[in-house]
């Protein structure tokens, strides 16, 4: 039985990032997301948007509350919205992917994310978004590329390399993996241990 995948949660607070009209706005989005106030934060993007109805921004950020919600079918929909209005917003294109994943509809998703690639071409969120649909399409050579791609823009980011590293284990190349937990030896002991654990039960006869 494969592993349960490691949750995106924390990358998907990134399509807030500068939301709102002011920075009174942009602070309360934040002090609400960091208290997981989901039901306080869709009032609040509610409310104004009751006052800005097109104003973009307040359906993103409502979408993203019903996602964390689990209501991933008004999110969709909120998004799509959005995204007609402002095709060029990656964050909301982000958010759509995801929102379509966590709905069972991988395939969909990377639809989406792949298009999103193409607007947002240095976003290691979309490549490591794109990289998880993939994976749960069991589309695993292509997700082991979106994830190259997220730690090549972003070689910090411990979870790229994480999943990169357990995509080349599903697929058979364990020669790839020594390089992977080495990185994350440096950026992340715990993601890098529960990594050498999984390479351990694929070796064990």
């Amino acid at each position: 039985m494969e592993p349960r995948p490691l949750p995106a949660d924390p990358l998907l607070a990134s399509a807030l990032v500068g939301r709102g009209d002011s920075l009174d706005e942009r602070e309360r989005i934040a002090e609400l997301d960091q208290k997981r106030d989901w039901d306080g934060l869709l009032r609040y993007a509610e409310e104004r948007q009751r006052r800005d109805p097109e104003g973009s921004d307040w359906g993103v950020v409502a979408a993203y509350a019903w996602g964390r919600n689990g209501d991933y079918s008004k999110a969709i929909s909120a998004l799509s919205r959005v995204i007609q209005r402002n095709p060029e917003d990656v964050g909301a294109w982000n958010l759509l992917g995801e929102s379509q994943r966590r709905a069972g509809q991988p395939g969909q998703a990377a639809r989406t994310l792949e298009r999103a690639s193409a607007i947002g071409r240095t976003s290691f969120v979309t490549f490591f978004l794109l990289g998880e649909a993939y994976r749960d399409a069991n589309r695993l050579d292509r997700a082991m590329s979106a994830y190259r791609e997220a730690a090549r823009l972003e070689p910090e980011f411990a979870r790229a390399w994480f999943e990169l590293g357990a995509a080349y284990i599903r697929l058979g190349e364990r020669d790839e993996v020594p390089l992977v937990l080495e990185r994350l030896k440096k950026l992340d002991p715990v993601l890098g241990e529960e990594l050498r654990k999984r390479l351990e039960a694929r070796l064990r006869p």
